[in-house]
């Protein structure tokens, strides 16, 4: 094989990765989105008004690692990030504090999250 026809081969397997990458990415959310409401009653059982505790108190970031960032300064070990679109979109880490007890932090990414009506 030439040179050209290697360069097309990949460039070619590139393009199925990101489409395959982002159907999956899709898939999640989606799957994600019916789980909203047994978010919405975890949330309860949080520190009412706590910040970062729900959506209505969720911590406005301009950055996926400005959440990690926060998460540490809390002292909080994350154990999955979640995707949730309601009138704003939303990204929840799935926490642990230091004594264990399991904790949501919310994090409103309206401002660069592309799928947002805020996104510039």
């Amino acid at each position: 094989m030439t040179l050209d026809v290697l360069s097309a081969t990949y460039s070619k397997r590139c393009k199925v990765m990101r489409i395959v990458g982002s159907l999956i990415f899709l898939l999640s959310a989606a799957g994600y989105a019916q789980a909203a409401p047994m978010q919405a009653e975890a949330s309860r059982g949080a520190a009412e008004g706590a910040v970062g505790a729900s959506a209505i108190t969720a911590i406005k970031v301009s950055n996926v690692p400005e959440e990690y960032k926060i998460a540490r300064k809390m002292k909080l070990r994350v154990l999955s990030q979640s995707l949730v679109t309601q009138d704003r979109s939303y990204d929840v880490l799935n926490c642990l504090d230091k004594s264990g007890k399991p904790r949501e932090l919310w994090f409103d990414i309206s401002s660069f999250y592309p799928g947002s009506l805020g996104a510039q």
